[in-house]
């Protein structure tokens, strides 16, 4: 099998007239929401309903989504970073003429500076604007020029495409600038994949790059059934192979543990304004007592209320943060991690699921946005997608430090219930269509 064996096989369900139909009004959708909300003049707030109408044609994950809609990839950002990036775009008129810039500029050698200048914005970063993927600036230049852009958002995935093609540019790749890496990896990979035989704008090439047979050619994942439920007992899903370079346990210095104890003081304090009892494990509550403090002191639990076994007991509480409901059944918990493998985390909550098939609690890790892509690529490991109750990676998120710290600022929390972090975790699925 080689890249173009299966080109008659996709060309014979891929309608480019209709798409090039939907893609023309989905991105005009993004223009008109750019140049009258982000672009305006007016200090108003962008409602989360205008914002989420654009994230559902960014982002597959977004809001409203499903198998039969449209949408450029999944970007691994969150609904409510997704609304904090536009709002904080619209206010901040230095970043949205930045990003503006980019869109709008024709030369490719200029959009590639400009995309750099982007890049060295400390702001920018703040709001998942900028990262080592180019997921966000990509995925704004696929919702701008679809039929020239790929939807091929991850600079990763671009890499194992050139590799997998025998691109010579793969050679320069990582000695490029961001910006040259995303402008010029869009046009060389646009031209290697046409010279396999495959004609079409950006987005078809896009679809065909992750059209399952072709996906497991290049990206060395592989598919495999597994038994969910007597209603639903097979599912293809898709496995990523470890390598060998896969970085070891590093340790993390002074400020990276002060960081992390006080996201795992915000964590209880969000906990508690929710109305949740909350468990923390015995060594850390002398530490998160410096930057957090219980309104009642019954919130913070001296004992696990659960009924289970005595190695089920010592493995819940080792988790970093627990909310309890009712003092009876665990509604969410959370590993805060720091250190770069972010193993650790996960292999807890692993452990939880395997002495307990059939908890159903949520699961979260929570680090610095910058682990995300890490997180994702260790909780696909297949030890963790061989479980008996199913992937870990159906049941445990991942939310960003940036984002507990928003939840924890908003008014009335009180008044609202954990649902609210839906708007904020984002699941292990990869980059693509």
């Amino acid at each position: 099998m080689n890249f173009s064996s299966f080109l008659s096989e996709f060309e014979g369900i891929y309608s480019a007239e209709k798409k090039q139909n939907v893609w023309s009004e989905l991105s005009k959708q993004f223009h008109d929401f750019w140049e009258i909300r982000i672009m305006s003049n007016d200090s108003e707030t962008i409602s989360d309903d205008d914002c989420d109408k654009i994230i559902k044609i960014l982002d597959r994950n977004g809001k409203g989504n499903n198998k039969d809609t449209e949408a450029i990839a999944r970007a691994m950002v969150s609904q409510g970073a997704w609304r904090r990036l536009f709002n904080e775009l619209h206010k901040n008129k230095k970043l949205g003429k930045a990003v503006n810039n980019i869109l709008i500029e024709k030369d490719l050698k200029l959009k590639a500076q400009f995309i750099d200048d982007l890049y060295q914005l400390g702001e920018a970063q703040k709001i998942y604007l900028t990262g080592k993927s180019g997921n966000t600036v990509s995925v704004f230049l696929a919702a701008y020029d679809p039929f020239n852009y790929l939807s091929v958002i991850s600079l990763k995935d671009r890499k194992l495409l050139l590799e997998y093609l025998g691109s010579e540019y793969v050679k320069e790749f990582d000695e490029d600038s961001i910006g040259s890496k995303i402008i010029h990896s869009n046009n060389i990979l646009m031209q290697t994949i046409k010279a396999t035989g495959l004609s079409g704008d950006a987005r078809k090439i896009s679809e065909y790059c992750y059209y399952p047979p072709v996906k497991e050619l290049w990206r060395g994942e592989f598919t495999s059934p597994h038994d969910l439920s007597e209603n639903n007992p097979i599912k293809e899903f898709t496995v990523t192979v470890a390598s060998d370079k896969e970085e070891a346990n590093e340790q993390a210095d002074e400020n990276e543990v002060r960081e992390s104890i006080r996201v795992q003081g915000l964590l209880a304090k969000i906990g508690e304004e929710m109305g949740f009892d909350i468990w923390l494990p015995v060594p850390d509550r002398a530490r998160v007592a410096k930057v957090w403090q219980p309104k009642n002191p019954k919130t913070l639990l001296t004992s696990l209320p659960l009924s289970y076994d005595k190695v089920t007991q010592s493995t819940i509480g080792l988790i970093d943060v627990i909310w309890i409901r009712n003092k009876r059944s665990i509604a969410r918990a959370f590993e805060v991690e720091h250190t770069t493998s972010i193993y650790s985390g996960i292999l807890r909550m692993a452990d939880l699921v395997a002495l307990q098939p059939d908890i159903k609690i949520k699961m979260h890790i929570v680090a610095p946005s910058d682990r995300q892509e890490k997180f994702s690529t260790e909780i696909r490991r297949p030890v963790f997608s061989y479980m008996t109750s199913g992937r870990l990676s159906d049941m445990c998120t991942f939310i960003s430090y940036d984002d507990i710290k928003h939840i924890a600022e908003i008014d009335h929390l009180t008044h609202t219930n954990d649902g609210l972090l839906g708007n904020y975790e984002v699941s292990a699925e990869r980059t693509d269509d």
